[in-house]
């Protein structure tokens, strides 16, 4: 007999011979070797079968759908499963759905490619978007169907040279950009200027040279993180950038091993920025011991207090670790917390706020 079948009252009865979880997790596996239910997460076997299972009665408070690892597009109508079960808010991989209609409930979506989204979903709805291939030139008709977008994470396709020319996305808070290819010149930057609300942003490329328009400034910028940049990062370019956010609190310059940042360039850094407090240098080669302790000095002289991590032979165990697992779902709003000690590769497709 499935215990599905079992009348509230017998669950009750057996539920209360468990410790907590752990007792869930050893049943779990006991019955399925392959599906697994933790204080947060269920994984479900792609021979799982959902009907059977009855799996949206068994948790109501089911709020996000990763369908990436199933095979079996044929035995399930993704499309009828949201609609019958509004809690769910937010969806990964969005080529498992059948397109059948709008999907009203969804509020966050993450895609392996570009989808036919005003078939899915209705202006205005998506508050996040995570893509791992959208094509620069469709991102501005894609910012005036979804004007509510808080986070974007966004690796372009076709990016190369490519102006954005599209309205203010006024609602953004979170944004990561990244490139698929090698361009000639980036542009993301500039779409920075578009979104004047911004707070954090993250940017990982491949590029020649950058676009930057130093004289619109973003005073709201909080936390900013580029990475992995494969473009000659001089100096000059770079505090060119950073006078575009006079407000930061949070730089990271990770994996520049060309980059040469001597005690007068950081120290012209911190002028500029005068509300720094965490500096992240590590794989910049030029930082060692030597910066660290100037700008303690400078700090000290200054009355300033700003962290600064870089390469070095015994790292402290008090600094926070770069992460590089990844977790397709984080909890809470909170881009110091997910984000920024993080690779691009690892950062994570939704957040549940």
């Amino acid at each position: 007999m499935s215990i599905n079948k079992l009348p509230n009252e017998c669950l009750y009865m057996i539920l209360d011979y468990f410790n907590g979880f752990e007792d869930l997790i050893r049943l779990s596996k006991g019955i399925d070797k392959v599906d697994y239910i933790d204080a947060n997460n269920l994984w479900i076997s792609a021979y799982t079968n959902w009907n059977d299972d009855n799996l949206f009665q068994l948790f109501p408070n089911l709020k996000v759908m990763d369908t990436t690892f199933l095979f079996r597009d044929e035995a399930f109508n993704f499309s009828e499963i949201l609609k019958n079960n509004l809690q769910i808010k937010g969806l990964i991989c969005m080529d498992r759905v059948h397109k059948n209609g709008y999907l009203e409930n969804i509020e966050m979506c993450a895609s392996a490619f570009n989808f036919d989204y005003w078939k899915t979903f209705r202006p205005g709805q998506l508050k996040q978007v995570s893509s791992y291939y959208f094509r620069m030139n469709e991102l501005p008709s894609f910012i005036e169907y979804f004007p509510n977008l808080k986070r974007l994470n966004l690796c372009l396709g076709n990016a190369n040279k490519v102006f954005y020319n599209g309205p203010n996305s006024f609602s953004l808070k979170i944004l990561e950009l990244g490139t698929s290819d090698f361009v000639e010149q980036f542009t993301g930057f500039h779409f920075m200027d578009f979104c004047p609300s911004l707070e954090s942003a993250f940017f990982r490329c491949w590029a020649k040279d950058l676009y930057v328009d130093e004289s619109i400034k973003n005073y709201n910028l909080r936390d900013l993180v580029i990475e992995d940049f494969q473009v000659s990062f001089s100096w000059p370019l770079l505090k060119k950038l950073l006078s575009k956010f006079p407000n930061l609190h949070h730089l990271a310059i990770r994996n520049f091993a060309e980059l040469d940042v001597n005690n007068f360039d950081l120290e012209e850094l911190i002028k500029l920025l005068t509300k720094l407090k965490i500096l992240d240098l590590r794989g910049c080669n030029s930082v060692k011991q030597k910066s660290a302790d100037f700008l303690s000095k400078y700090c000290v002289k200054k009355n300033r207090s700003i962290v600064i991590y870089y390469d070095c032979e015994n790292e402290p165990n008090e600094w926070p670790k770069l992460v590089e697992t990844y977790e397709s779902i984080c909890y809470g709003f909170d881009f110091m917390k997910h984000f920024f000690y993080k690779r691009f590769r690892s950062l994570p497709e939704l957040i549940d706020e």
